[in-house]
């Protein structure tokens, strides 16, 4: 480090870089921990929605994946899969494409 820089007090370009990337790093495990947190809450409050039996449980007509979701009053559900996008409740038809007949 030059001595005009020293005495500025300013960062070169790699101190910069450092920093980014150990702030980096400090927000990578600070997300990790959060996704983790909010994990272990979601599965407590569906396990007690299941035992107060308010819990409903669906097969997408669609994808056949299973649903589970919530039955409250006052809380609107959605009837599109968050698999597939389709409706759980309607198949959807198939269109088969025979081309153009002449």
């Amino acid at each position: 480090m030059t001595r005009s820089r020293k005495m500025s007090g300013k960062l070169t370009t790699k101190q910069i870089q450092g920093e980014v990337t150990e702030l980096k790093n400090e927000l990578s495990q600070f997300a990790n921990a959060l996704v983790q947190e909010v994990m272990k809450h979601n599965t407590l409050i569906y396990a007690m929605l299941e035992d107060a039996g308010k819990m409903e449980k669906i097969v997408c007509e669609n994808c056949s994946e299973e649903v589970a979701r919530p039955v409250l009053k006052g809380l609107d559900n959605n009837d599109d899969c968050p698999s597939c996008g389709e409706s759980l409740f309607i198949k959807k038809q198939v269109k088969l494409d025979l081309g153009e007949e002449e």
